[in-house]
């Protein structure tokens, strides 16, 4: 693998200002001084992050005390192979066994972690079935030691290069017939008592015939391009609502948002195709287009949960202001999402096994989870609102149609964070490893769902239920059949009905006949 420095440049959007230079409101000021932050987080953790290139890995350990890590898992189909090579290792005094294990699909290689039950427990000294293949390495030497057991179908060479005056260990596995086609795992082993560790440089490159991708992940560079004209068509199709409704007035700023969101979702996955794609010819990524990909997939995260949150908090449909609770909500929210963005970048550009890698990944997991959580409390708080609104006279048909919108929105929300966070990860564990494609291929369809569902419900046609809501309160406004006008003749008169007393029955009596008679010419005149 040859040694390249990301740089990753970040443009920092314009604010938006008013008259004399400053920001139009405290909150888009405080929206913008997230993208700084987002771009010097991005650029620094690129020039730091380990080179990885994809299925070409180089990982360096340094003072490394875990007993046990995933180094990579591929799915080799017949005449695919990996080559794994190690370099200067240096183990401690403390340090027993150090070496490599090779597994016949993802549930062995998690085996060995639940059956550890105290110090001296070491793979290489252990019994196992005929599915793993442990390669010990010596600790004087660096070389690798005969391999324990034999795997059927699979070959295994070892032998040593001399590169830039560096001796490398080298052990090359092919797997020759169909029946042995699975997922291979590589773990790394380190046996001794607590404080045991080493030092060692790893390289590893796993190819299958005519591209480095793993057999579950050969079709996802076509899946990823058939998406992204889906996307593209549908994009077209909301720009043609857009343009047929430019002069509603149902049509508010949110959509031109929804808008931008499609598109940049396009372009996210038109440059992962691509990216995949070089990943699958080279083994390696092309830097240009992985930034790109990586800016793309960005904006789209950031957009996604405004624009849930704009709709949870009606914001342009029922009312043209933010609360401050949820304001701060929005400053939470695209904060945790820097993190997540982060984290996500940190796992694509770092190596499987590193520590980083696992650290930031467990983060991204719970940081995504806090913002699928938070994006609910806006509709929340909207149905609360409404549920008290309807037990106000007057309020209380408009305010329970109101609700049962929210209500469907809210649901829709829950189903789409469950479908793409728990049921996507549980079909993508039990599917056999030739379609791992499907998983990504489910989720980016329930991703279209959801956004063709939120367009038709938010869309501008002017017989959209929830855009028919009226936006004004109904108690200031004052309806036509109720204006009624005075003239002279009433001039003195006064009616009972409204608190005022007469000494006379009789006469009162007679006012309000003469009054009652006046409101009602007065009304015909009007409502004519």
């Amino acid at each position: 693998s040859r040694d390249t420095q990301r740089v990753f440049t970040t443009a920092q959007p314009g604010l938006s200002r008013g008259s004399g230079g400053t920001c139009s409101s405290p909150f888009v000021c405080k929206m913008a001084r997230l993208w700084p932050l987002l771009a010097v987080t991005l650029t620094v953790l690129a020039l730091s992050a380990s080179t990885v290139h994809a299925r070409i890995h180089h990982l360096e350990l340094k003072a490394e005390m875990r007993r046990y890590f995933i180094v990579s898992s591929f799915g080799l189909i017949q005449g695919g192979n990996i080559t794994l090579q190690t370099s200067d290792l240096i183990a401690n005094d403390l340090t027993t066994r150090v070496g490599f294990t090779i597994h016949r699909s993802s549930a062995e290689s998690t085996d060995y972690i639940l059956e550890q039950r105290s110090e001296a427990d070491c793979i290489f000294s252990s019994l196992l079935d005929n599915t793993t293949v442990r390669l010990p390495l010596d600790l004087d030497t660096g070389e690798f030691e005969d391999p324990i057991d034999q795997m059927d179908g699979l070959s295994l060479n070892i032998s040593s290069l001399v590169e830039d005056k560096t001796t490398w260990q080298q052990a090359f596995l092919e797997v020759t017939n169909f029946e042995s086609e699975n997922i291979y795992t590589i773990a790394f082993h380190i046996c001794g008592p607590i404080g045991a560790a080493v030092d060692l440089n790893m390289r590893l490159v796993e190819v299958n015939p005519g591209d480095y991708l793993g057999a579950g992940l050969a079709n996802l560079p076509q899946v990823l391009f058939a998406m992204s004209v889906v996307y593209f068509l549908a994009t077209c199709m909301w720009i043609r609502v857009i343009f047929l409704n430019r002069h509603s007035p149902h049509l508010h700023k949110i959509h031109y948002l929804m808008l931008l969101l499609v598109i940049t979702k396009t372009l996210s996955l038109l440059f992962h195709g691509v990216d995949y794609y070089y990943i699958k010819v080279e083994g390696a990524q092309e830097e240009g287009w992985a930034v790109t990909y990586y800016i793309m997939q960005i904006s789209k995260g950031v957009l996604l949960f405004i624009t849930i949150l704009l709709i949870g908090a009606g914001f342009g449909f029922i009312k043209h202001v933010l609360s401050k609770r949820e304001k701060q909500l929005f400053v939470v929210v695209l904060s945790l999402q820097v993190v997540a963005n982060v984290a996500m970048i940190v796992v694509e550009e770092t190596s499987e096994g590193t520590a980083v890698r696992t650290t930031w990944r467990t983060i991204g997991l719970l940081v995504d989870l806090l913002c699928c959580g938070a994006i609910l409390f806006p509709v929340v708080w909207s149905m609360r609102h409404l549920r008290e609104a309807s037990s106000i006279d007057g309020k209380a048909a408009i305010s329970l149609q109101k609700l049962q919108l929210f209500r469907r929105f809210y649901i829709m929300v829950l189903a789409y964070i469950y479908s793409t966070r728990i049921i996507v990860y549980l079909i993508e564990s039990t599917i056999p490893f030739r379609y791992e494609w499907v998983a990504t291929l489910l989720d980016e369809l329930i991703t279209l769902l959801f956004y063709c569902v939120t367009a038709y419900m938010f869309s501008p046609l002017p017989d959209n239920e929830y855009l028919q809501v009226p936006q004004e309160d109904e108690e200031e406004s004052i309806p036509m059949n109720e204006i009624v006008t005075t003239s002279g003749v009433a001039d003195g008169l006064r009616n009972t009905r409204t608190g005022a007393t007469t000494e006379n029955p009789n006469q009162s009596r007679a006012e309000t006949s003469i009054d009652d008679g006046i409101r009602k010419k007065k009304r015909v005149s009007v409502d004519d």
